[in-house]
C-alpha cells in the first residue's frame, strides 16, 4: 500500500506538471532553487522576476498559472496584478502568508506543497465551469455520461478539500468509509451507504474559505477565530446545494450537518437528535474518531482505545446514541481495517 508520504508527492507532482510558474522576489538563491524544484516536478516553465515591476510585466506577457511571490513582496505584488480585488491577475502564493518553521521562513516543502492547492483549485473551478457550461448546452446526453460528469465533480472538490488544511486526502477517505458501516450496522440500504461514502470526502469542502493563517494555526484558537472557523459548514453547504445530483444532495446535507450534536448544542442550526440528518451522524462520529486517533499540528495522537472511549462518552450528548452503539458493534478490527479500503 502506498505510504501517505508518497501519495501526498504524487498529488503534488499531479498539480505541478504542465504548470507555468513566475518566481518573484529579491533572494536569487532561494529563487534558483524552488525554479530547480519545480523542474523536477514536471512544471513546463518557470520564469524568475526580482522584484514586483518585473513580475508584473512577465505576468501581462507570459500570463503565467501562479505566481509564487518570496518574502517581502507579496502584498504589493497582488495588488498590482489584481488592482480592484476582482480575481483577474493569476494567483499569487505569497511564501510570507505560510506557516513558517521555527527560523521563521516556510520551507520548500511547504511551498510547493501550497503552490500544488492553488493550482488544483484553479483548475477545479475551471472544470466547474467546462460542467456549467455543457450543461447549459445541453451537451451531456445519457444517464451514464451525467454520472460520470458527476463523479468526477465530486472527485475533485474532495482532492481540493483535502488541500485545504491539516487534513490529508486519507483523512476523508477513512471518514467516508467508516460512515458507510456504521449506516449499514444500523440496517440503511446499500444504495444510501453507497451515497454516504461517495459524499462523506465533502464534508469540510467549505474549509477552502477559512484564511490560512486560522486553518492551520498550530496553537489554540481564539473565540474569534473559532467562529470563523465553524462558518465552513454552511460554506460547505452553499456550495454544493440546489443540484439536482442525489450525491451532491447528500454531500450538501453532511457538509451542513456534520457538526451538529445530539443534545442541540452544535452548529450551525442547533439541530436536536433525529432532527439532525442521519448522514451528518454518522459522519460526526467517523470524523472525530479519526482526527483523535491521527497526530495534528494542534494535538498528540490518541490510543484507539482511548478514542473510542471519547467517542462512548460522548453519547447522548454530542453523538446519536444508536451511531455510537454501531459504533462499538463494529469493534477495533474494523476501525484497523480502514486503511485497507482506501
Amino acid at each position: 500500500m502506498e505510504s501517505m508520504a508518497g501519495r501526498g508527492e504524487q498529488e503534488r507532482v499531479s498539480a505541478l506538471v504542465g504548470a507555468w510558474v513566475l518566481v518573484a522576489g529579491p533572494d536569487a538563491p532561494a529563487a534558483t532553487r524552488l525554479r530547480a524544484r519545480l523542474a523536477e516536478l514536471g512544471a513546463t516553465a518557470v520564469e524568475l522576476a526580482e522584484d514586483a515591476e518585473d513580475a508584473v510585466s512577465r505576468a501581462a506577457a507570459a500570463r503565467p498559472d501562479v505566481v509564487l511571490a518570496l518574502p517581502g513582496i507579496g502584498g504589493p505584488l497582488r495588488a498590482r496584478l489584481d488592482p480592484l480585488g476582482l480575481g483577474g491577475g493569476p494567483p499569487v502564493v505569497a511564501v510570507d502568508d505560510l506557516p513558517g518553521l521555527p527560523g521563521g521562513t516556510a520551507g520548500d516543502e511547504a511551498v510547493l506543497d501550497r503552490l500544488a492547492l492553488v493550482l488544483e483549485r484553479h483548475r477545479l473551478r475551471a472544470r466547474v465551469r467546462d460542467l456549467e457550461e455543457v450543461a447549459a448546452n445541453g451537451a451531456v446526453e445519457g444517464h451514464q455520461l451525467v454520472l460520470r460528469a458527476q463523479e468526477d465533480a465530486l472527485h475533485r472538490l474532495a482532492l481540493a478539500a483535502s488541500y485545504s488544511d491539516d487534513n490529508t486526502w486519507q483523512h476523508t477517505q477513512r471518514v467516508a468509509v467508516m460512515a458507510a458501516r456504521l449506516g449499514r450496522r444500523l440496517g440503511i440500504s446499500e444504495a444510501e451507504a453507497d451515497g454516504v461514502r461517495r459524499a462523506a470526502p465533502l464534508h469540510d469542502i467549505g474549509k477552502i474559505a477559512i484564511p490560512d493563517s486560522i486553518l492551520l494555526k498550530p496553537d489554540r484558537l481564539t473565540l474569534e477565530e473559532y467562529e470563523v472557523i465553524k462558518t465552513h459548514a454552511i460554506v460547505g453547504a452553499t456550495i454544493l446545494e440546489r443540484s439536482d445530483a442525489p450525491l451532491l444532495r447528500t454531500a450538501e446535507q453532511i457538509a451542513r450537518s456534520h457538526h451538529e450534536r445530539w443534545d442541540g448544542e452544535g452548529y450551525p442550526d442547533g439541530l436536536l437528535e433525529d432532527a439532525i440528518p442521519l448522514a451528518g451522524r454518522l459522519v460526526a462520529v467517523a470524523d472525530a474518531f479519526d482526527i483523535l486517533v491521527h497526530e495534528r499540528p494542534y494535538k498528540e495522537e490518541w490510543s484507539e482505545d482511548d478514542a473510542a472511549e471519547e467517542i462512548r462518552r460522548n453519547a447522548g450528548t454530542q453523538f446519536d446514541p444508536d451511531v455510537v452503539e454501531a459504533f462499538d458493534e463494529l469493534g477495533g478490527a474494523a476501525w484497523k481495517a480502514l486503511a485497507t479500503d482506501i
